[in-house]
């Protein structure tokens, strides 16, 4: 016998004995003759033979009963704005179309006009749903307001509000009036000078002691504030002689205020958006 026929057949034996060398993040796992890919916590391999290129090609892929995708998730990204100027809000997701709704879903809100009682919402024209309070059973009645994102939680049959407004317990009500246990308005000092401005933008509430040896002076506003905002100013007079305030630019009053030497007086005072306005005002406190 050749020895060309010996060499052969003992070749094969020494390279099918040499094993495969598996490593896994660079370290050495074992030395077989066989790979085995098994399944494990949703990841899973489809292997073909590939005989022209002499290997085994596997693709790896994961079950979606275990690993959801996003659109499992949610099927889409979740602002919705509706800018179609009623109470029956109308609005298309961005980044793909509902197709249907399911309890548990959410999305971001944003209306171009308030609900000031009653309203529903159609998402990619899946169909009309009330909005509602947290509660599931309230109108909003003023809890959503135009241009302020807000929550909403799909419980399978009406979308609810999540900003936390309870049934009744809204902060802005159905004529748009805020409601709160209590607003405390900032309280700005202002040093007693011949010429004063007072900064309207500082606080609702301005206080002002004379000084003692200081004569009369004007009182100005630095601008004419905001329509409906109103302004209290607390002047305490020294103990040394009384002080007359006058009133100039953005102030229209009734007349000079005059003081008494160890007491305060208040004035109030309403803008309309082009002056401020006397309202009333109390002296010798």
């Amino acid at each position: 016998m050749e020895l060309k026929h010996i060499l052969l057949p003992l070749t094969v034996i020494a390279a099918y004995g040499q094993g495969l060398k598996v490593q896994v993040d660079g370290r050495p796992v074992g030395v077989e003759n066989n790979l085995n890919l098994i399944p494990g916590n949703g990841i899973m391999h489809v292997c073909v033979d590939n005989p022209g290129q002499k290997r085994v090609d596997c693709t790896p892929s994961f079950n979606t009963a275990l690993i959801p995708t996003h659109d499992t998730v949610h099927a889409n990204e979740n602002y919705c704005a509706s800018t179609n100027g009623t109470f029956a809000y109308t609005c298309g997701l961005r980044n793909k179309a509902l197709t249907s709704y399911s309890a548990g879903m959410t999305f971001v809100l944003s209306v171009d006009i308030a609900c000031p009682g009653s309203c529903s919402l159609n998402i990619d024209n899946v169909g009309l749903k009330s909005i509602k309070r947290i509660d599931g059973t309230t109108d909003p009645g003023g809890a959503l307001i135009a241009g302020q994102p807000q929550w909403v939680f799909y419980d399978g049959a009406v979308f609810r509000l999540m900003g936390g407004a309870g049934a009744g317990s809204s902060l802005v009500d159905s004529r748009g009036d805020v409601r709160a246990r209590r607003v405390i308005a900032t309280m700005d000092s202002t040093p007693y000078q011949t010429a004063m401005t007072l900064d309207v933008t500082a606080g609702d509430v301005h206080k002002i002691r004379t000084a003692p040896n200081g004569g009369n002076a004007t009182l100005s506003a630095a601008t004419a504030g905001l329509p409906g905002q109103h302004m209290w100013i607390i002047i305490a007079n020294d103990n040394i002689s009384a002080k007359t305030i006058t009133f100039g630019a953005n102030l229209l009053s009734a007349g000079p205020l005059a003081g008494t030497t160890g007491r305060s007086s208040t004035i109030h005072f309403v803008s309309d958006g082009t002056a401020w306005y006397e309202v009333s005002r109390t002296l010798g406190l």
